[in-house]
């Protein structure tokens, strides 16, 4: 892949938030997603930054992905949008385009790029979550074909999606279940759409379920390895969002800092106690940038022995995130600041994202703890 310049894109990103995101009144608290920003931002190419230039892609490389997702949250100020673009860039980048055959990216790459298909991944079970031991969907071979029975949950951009990518146990040998992924269009008969449970912020990223009865695909729709799509698929999704997770909340932390300073200048007289903690605040959001950039460049690089720092990086945003919200919290409470609705809406998002897998973070921490002390 090339590498776009980085600073054309993000003017180019700015002034799409700007005109497209950033004027849509409420945005960030209904729970569907405009159809007619999805259509847009397929339109001037913005889902087709991931891919290559042979599928109809821009090829872009994770730190473009990292600067494209900062821009969005900080110019559109909605890191519901941020998601929801991330969450279809990346599918389509490491799954479809990292494990497809050649038929299946040539069918579905280019779609994916203009927005024409758009992928979901479907891991997720009710009552389960991701956890490997608790999965219970199915898939059985059935000669050229493939059965699926099951359910998943908390699928993003499930209700824009036309193409679910769902992983499935395919085999189970004295408890140890091997997983296998395989491309299911939402046209397939047996495929219900379900609600989920409700997802209180990031809006408008949408969130669905779908239940599977007798759903039959070619087994040619198997995406990946058979038998190794946890390791191969999930654990690599995981790692990526971690990676660029920090350039997120960079941009979303910029935009709250904003609002932040409107209400701020109601303040009659400011003190340079005040003048003091504004200075500070504003730097965060630069550290915060700096890691996810920086968890990006090992991304690009290729290596094999990064996943250790890529958990470390990710567990540094939380903890700076973490700092920044206690030190908002102060600021609001010291000079008794009018929250408006949108500082509200802000705040709500940038703390509950914090908050996502939070046992797995603490208990990575504590691996981490565990291996120093036994240095």
């Amino acid at each position: 892949m090339t590498t776009l310049d980085h600073i054309a894109l993000r003017a180019e990103i700015t002034e799409f938030a700007v005109s497209e995101i950033a004027t849509r009144d409420g945005l960030n608290q209904q729970h569907d997603f405009p159809v007619d920003l999805w259509d847009k931002m397929g339109q001037v190419g913005l889902l087709a930054i991931a891919l290559p230039e042979a599928y109809g892609g821009r090829g872009g490389d994770y730190r473009t992905l990292a600067i494209a997702m900062e821009t969005l949250a900080d110019a559109g100020g909605c890191q519901g949008v941020a998601i929801s673009w991330m969450s279809h860039v990346l599918n389509a980048r490491l799954h479809i385009l990292g494990h497809g055959t050649a038929a299946q990216k040539a069918d579905y790459l280019p779609g994916l790029t203009e927005g024409r298909h758009t992928v979901c991944m479907a891991i997720s079970e009710p009552g389960a979550g991701a956890h490997p031991k608790k999965l219970s969907t199915r898939a059985e071979f059935d000669g050229d074909k493939v059965i699926l029975n099951g359910q998943k949950t908390y699928l993003t951009n499930g209700p824009l999606a036309d193409l679910f990518l769902i992983m499935a146990i395919t085999a189970e040998l004295d408890g140890r279940r091997s997983f296998t992924t395989f491309i299911v269009p939402k046209s397939s008969e047996g495929l219900e759409i379900t609600e989920s449970a409700t997802v209180d912020f990031l809006h408008p990223s949408p969130h669905c379920g779908i239940k599977l009865t007798n759903v039959v695909v070619p087994a040619v729709n198997r995406l990946g390895p058979l038998g190794d799509a946890f390791n191969a698929i999930s654990l690599p999704m995981r790692r990526v969002e971690d990676a660029l997770s920090a350039t997120k909340s960079a941009g979303a932390m910029r935009h709250r800092f904003r609002l932040l300073c409107r209400a701020a200048t109601n303040i009659a007289d400011p003190t340079a106690e005040m003048e003091g903690a504004l200075g500070r605040l504003s730097a965060m959001a630069e550290a915060m940038s700096a890691i996810g950039v920086r968890a990006a460049e090992l991304l690009d690089s290729g290596r094999d022995d990064i996943d250790e720092t890529i958990s470390a990086l990710a567990a540094s945003a939380r903890e700076v995130g973490k700092f920044v919200e206690g030190e908002v919290e102060a600021f609001i409470n010291a000079w008794d600041i009018e929250v408006s609705d949108d500082l509200a809406v802000a705040n709500r998002d940038l703390v509950k994202s914090l908050g996502i897998a939070a046992t797995a973070r603490d208990l990575q921490a504590q691996k981490r703890g565990k291996a120093l002390l036994n240095e």
